[in-house]
């Protein structure tokens, strides 16, 4: 086995080693599948960000659109420049209300997908297992036969 033991690859492979006690190579289509589920959390977080980056954006033109309205109906020396100091306040608590409600609903996606991608993992764990299996009764099988 070749690596450095900061590869996360390399982790995985001591992991499954420590735990199944099976030893995977560098080229084990198990491990392509674990890359793969990495490829893809990747891929979907950076589209989560995305769509956060994209609901900020609109959050923002939505504020800027309410102060200009709130701007425009209250003359500047009035009592009434409270209510957009006010309405200001108020959108960023919304704002960073809605942030951090976006992110923890993103996390708990991404978790969700971790433990699909587990699930997966094992699933096809078992299938090289099987498989391995079903070579060894062939092979049985033709040298009984």
């Amino acid at each position: 086995m070749t690596g450095n033991d900061s590869d996360p690859l390399h982790k995985v492979i001591e992991r499954v080693a420590a735990k199944h006690g099976i030893a995977l190579s560098d080229d084990d289509p198990v491990l392509m599948v674990h890359t793969l589920n990495e490829i893809l959390l990747e891929e979907n977080a950076r589209a989560h960000q995305l769509l956060l980056n994209d609901f900020r954006s609109v959050l923002e033109e939505s504020i800027g659109r309410l102060e200009s309205a709130n701007t425009k109906t209250c003359a500047l020396p009035s009592p009434g420049n409270k209510n957009i100091l006010a309405n200001r306040q108020f959108l960023q608590r919304f704002i960073e209300s809605a942030d951090q409600e976006i992110n923890t609903r993103l996390a708990e996606k991404i978790n969700a997908v971790s433990v699909v991608c587990k699930y997966a993992r094992q699933a096809a764990i078992i299938n090289l297992l099987a498989a391995v299996v079903c070579m060894i009764a062939i092979l049985v099988a033709l040298v009984v036969f």
